[in-house]
């Protein structure tokens, strides 16, 4: 008995560095989970590409009819389009496809593309969208 308040003291001490557990979000989680290039023809001297998106609601909540919600695509640093996403049930998931051309002399990979996650009108920030780390993708084409 004589290490037990020793032992108290370091539970105590281990207690007090841990870090507090996050709390478990109990709202809808859109993520975009894959892109990539789902088909590619070649016509002339370009090749036209069809990339595959998919947006998966990971939450536990569905998203509100009222929810505005759309993917915007960028080439580089230069916004090249955005395709709107209907509101998701918990798991439920959506896939479009964006299309584009490019030389065939260009150098494979040498596209970047991202795809951005958008949410609008909702009315607490962050109670649609639980992790918005899972909210964007980048594919080199």
């Amino acid at each position: 008995m004589q290490n037990s308040p020793l032992l108290a003291a370091l539970i105590v001490a281990q207690l007090l560095v841990a870090p507090a557990a996050a709390p478990a979000c109990s709202g809808a989680d859109p993520a975009i989970t894959s892109a990539g290039v789902k088909n590619v023809t070649h016509q002339g001297a370009v090749n036209n590409y069809a990339v595959a998106v998919t947006v998966v609601n990971r939450g536990d909540a569905g998203q509100p009819s009222n929810l505005l919600e759309s993917v915007n695509i960028f080439q580089d640093a230069t916004k090249v389009g955005r395709k709107g996403i209907p509101p998701l049930k918990p798991g439920q998931s959506y896939t479009f496809t964006y299309e584009f051309v490019r030389s065939d002399e260009a150098v494979p990979r040498s596209t970047r593309l991202r795809f951005q996650l958008v949410l609008q009108n909702y009315p607490v920030p962050g109670s649609q969208d639980c992790d918005v780390t899972n909210d964007r993708i980048v594919v080199n084409v």
